[in-house]
């Protein structure tokens, strides 16, 4: 397996400040791994819990992001670091996670898109390029407040998980093949459009 995600502990704090630094509020990990955000969350006074396939840590419950157990509206805040990618349905994933948000609460995400035609589709209908990522986002109910570019970040992460060894065959496998169709690294904050009834 890869270890943790591009720029560690330290993009997920800038992450947090694009997102407006989570002023407050219940916030959920989707595709917590190990932990590290969501006891970081924990240890700065944010109410944080984590899910994942198979967690490894206490604040870290087992659940599938694609079939969220909670009630609709349960958090203020979503967080997704590289897992909406691959967790083999990424439109249903985008979707839970608007579900289970407040209106007008916020999904902070970071993930990888590509630039070149015929790229890989991951855990998408299309080649998951920045505009399926954003279409997407439109039809699973968000609207799109920031997006940057950290591809930078992602070349780093590139050669250091081959360089320490921390990738398997698998994903060694893929980032070669992500070189291939100019692989990048974004931050990006959505927020739940509300849906003002009565209006047109």
């Amino acid at each position: 397996m890869i270890s943790g995600h591009p720029g560690g502990i330290s993009l997920t704090r800038r992450l947090l400040a694009l997102g407006a630094g989570l002023a407050g509020g219940k916030v959920l990990d989707l595709g917590a791994g190990k932990g590290e955000s969501v006891t970081w969350l924990c240890s700065h006074g944010y109410k944080a819990v984590g899910i994942d396939l198979i967690p490894a840590e206490p604040l870290v419950m087992k659940q599938d992001m694609r079939r969220l157990q909670y009630p609709d509206e349960s958090f203020e805040y979503c967080l997704a670091e590289c897992s909406v990618s691959v967790c083999g349905d990424g439109m249903e994933a985008l979707k839970e996670a608007c579900r289970v948000l407040r209106p007008g609460g916020r999904l902070l995400l970071s993930d990888v898109f590509f630039q070149r035609e015929h790229a890989p589709r991951l855990s998408f209908e299309h080649p998951l390029t920045r505009e399926t990522w954003e279409k997407s986002f439109r039809e699973a109910g968000f609207v799109l407040q920031a997006f940057e570019d950290e591809t930078v970040l992602w070349k780093e992460f590139f050669i250091e998980s081959l360089w320490n060894g921390n990738a398997e065959e698998e994903c060694s496998g893929f980032f070669r093949r992500a070189g291939k169709y100019g692989c990048g690294y974004f931050l990006a904050v959505l927020e739940k459009e509300e849906i003002l009834y009565g209006f047109v």
